[in-house]
């Protein structure tokens, strides 16, 4: 009976580990308040596109971050937001994207 519940608990253990580091692809669905994401965006990895999605779900967290890509003084980038979002709208929509992401 011991055995038969380590082996259990074993399992139950492996299964809660595994079923945390599952993806959760719901969560990674751009929200219909933003504009699609452009082909350039939607012609790379999956990483990139998933990074698109998280600035679009967390603005306010890429806002909070400089941005080091170089283009402070020739694009106006303040911070790391601006290398994914061109343009935000109300609520923070995303109105237009930004192609510095991508590379």
């Amino acid at each position: 009976m011991k055995r038969f519940s380590s082996v259990l608990l074993a399992g139950l253990l492996v299964a809660g580990i595994a079923s945390g580091c599952s993806s959760n692809k719901e969560a990674l669905k751009l929200d219909k308040k933003h504009q699609p994401l452009p082909d350039y965006v939607i012609n790379t990895s999956d990483k990139i596109q998933e990074t698109y999605i998280m600035a679009s779900k967390y603005p306010e967290v890429l806002a909070s971050v400089a941005c080091y890509c170089g283009c402070g003084v020739s694009d106006g980038h303040k911070s790391n937001l601006d290398c994914y979002v061109k343009k935000m709208g109300p609520g923070n929509s995303v109105e237009e994207w930004d192609p510095m992401g991508i590379s």
